[in-house]
C-alpha cells in the first residue's frame, strides 16, 4: 500500500524522521492539503460498479438524455498540422535520443540508485520516422469533430462522506471528465481546452444510464477506452510538490537535499489517482500555466507581457489527478499524468467547463 498521511501531525513527524530542520518540517506540514486518494481495482464486469459511483475508466453513467460529448475542431488546427511537420521534418532517430537526453534532469527526477539504469535505457528508445508519421496524421485529425473519450466520474457526495476538501467544491453530483484520447493536448496552447470536458452532472442516480461510446472512439485502439476500475476513497494528507513556489520561498540549498530525499522515499511507488489537495507534479507550475494559457498566451511562444499575468496563480486549484495506471489500459506520454485545473471564480460559479487539463510525463 502506498504511503497516506492521515494529518499534516503524520507529514510534520516523518520529515523529522528523515533528518529536515524542525522550522522546515514545520512549514512543509503546515501548507499540506486534504485531497481524497482514489484506490483502483479491477472489476470482472462494469456492471458490478454502481451507476453513479466513482470509477476510473469503462463508460460513463448520463442522463438519458445527454448526447455522449464531441470536440468541434480545433480552433488552431492548422498550427498543429505545421508543428508535428516541422517536427518530422526536423528529427531523425539520434538527434531526438539527444534532445531527450539534454531536456530531462535526470538527477532531478530519480534518486541515485535508479538514474543510472534509466538513463541507459533510455539510450536505446528507438525514435524512428514512424513515430513522427503518426504524429502529423494525428495532427490531421484535429481539423474535424472528434468523440471525446471518458476517462474518470467522481461521486461528490462519497468524497465529503470520506472526508474534507476545498470548501469551495460542491457535495452533490457527479464530476465526469473526457478527455481528447486521440490528440492528447498537453494543456500548454489556449486552444487545448478544446480537448478536454469536465461535467457536473446532478441528475438523480435513478434517471442514470451507462452510456454506449460512439463507433468512432472503438474504430482506434488509441481511442478505445479504458478498463474499469472500481474505486476506494481514503482521506489523506499532502505537502505541496517538490519544488514549488511554497518549498523554495522557505527552504534553503543545503536543507532542501534533505527534503528532496524524504520526498522520493514516500513517492517511490509512483503516483496515483486523487480528488483535490495538491499535485505530485512531473514537470513545471501548473498554476502559472493555467494563469497564462487561460489569458491567451502559449507556452512554447513565451511573452514578457506573461510575466504580469502570473499573480493569478494562487487562485487556480486541482480538481482531479488522473495516473497512468496498467490495470486500466492508461497510459499518458511515458508514465505521466492528467491534471484537471479550475479558477476559483470560475469553480464558486460552477463554470465547470472552464476546467483546464494538464497533460506532465518524464
Amino acid at each position: 500500500m502506498r504511503k497516506l498521511f492521515k494529518t499534516a501531525a503524520e507529514i510534520d513527524s516523518s520529515l523529522r524522521a528523515a533528518g529536515v530542520r524542525v522550522a522546515d518540517a514545520m512549514v512543509l506540514a503546515e501548507s499540506s492539503k486534504p485531497y481524497i486518494w482514489l484506490e483502483t481495482a479491477p472489476v470482472g464486469d462494469e456492471t458490478e460498479i454502481a451507476l453513479g459511483a466513482t470509477k476510473i475508466g469503462g463508460t460513463p453513467d448520463l442522463p438519458a438524455t445527454m448526447p455522449w460529448p464531441w470536440r468541434p475542431p480545433y480552433p488552431d488546427h492548422e498550427r498543429r498540422v505545421e508543428a508535428a511537420q516541422a517536427g518530422a521534418d526536423l528529427f531523425n532517430s539520434q538527434d531526438m535520443a539527444a534532445v531527450r537526453a539534454e531536456t530531462l534532469d535526470f538527477r532531478k527526477l530519480f534518486p541515485p540508485d535508479e538514474l543510472e539504469p534509466f538513463a541507459a535505457e533510455s539510450t536505446e528508445v528507438d525514435y524512428g520516422s514512424s513515430h513522427f508519421d503518426f504524429l502529423v496524421e494525428n495532427a490531421r485529425r484535429t481539423r474535424e469533430p472528434a468523440p471525446l473519450g471518458f476517462i474518470a466520474q467522481v461521486n461528490l457526495a462519497d468524497v465529503w462522506f470520506t472526508g474534507p476538501v476545498d470548501p469551495d467544491i460542491p457535495r452533490e453530483g457527479r464530476l465526469l471528465l473526457f478527455y481528447d484520447t486521440g490528440h492528447r493536448p498537453a494543456g500548454d496552447r489556449p486552444a487545448d481546452i478544446t480537448g478536454a470536458r469536465l461535467i457536473h452532472d446532478l441528475t438523480p442516480v435513478g434517471s442514470l444510464k451507462r452510456a454506449s461510446p460512439p463507433a468512432e472512439l472503438l474504430a482506434h485502439k488509441q481511442t478505445a477506452g479504458f478498463r474499469p476500475q472500481r474505486c476506494v476513497l481514503h482521506a489523506g494528507m499532502w505537502p505541496p510538490y517538490f519544488g514549488s513556489p511554497e518549498w523554495n520561498a522557505e527552504i534553503k540549498a543545503k536543507p532542501e537535499r534533505t527534503v528532496q530525499a524524504w520526498w522520493y522515499e514516500v513517492t517511490r511507488d509512483g503516483h496515483d489517482h486523487r480528488f483535490g489537495g495538491h499535485p505530485l507534479k512531473i514537470q513545471g507550475d501548473m498554476r502559472i500555466e493555467c494563469a497564462l494559457v487561460t489569458k491567451g498566451f502559449d507556452l512554447n511562444a513565451w511573452d514578457e507581457a506573461a510575466e504580469r499575468l502570473k499573480s493569478d496563480a494562487a487562485n487556480w486549484l486541482l480538481l482531479m489527478q488522473i495516473a497512468s495506471d496498467d490495470r486500466a489500459g492508461m497510459m499518458w506520454g511515458d508514465v505521466g499524468n492528467l491534471y484537471v485545473w479550475i479558477h476559483r471564480d470560475a469553480l464558486r460559479a460552477r463554470r465547470f467547463e472552464e476546467a483546464r487539463v494538464i497533460m506532465q510525463c518524464y
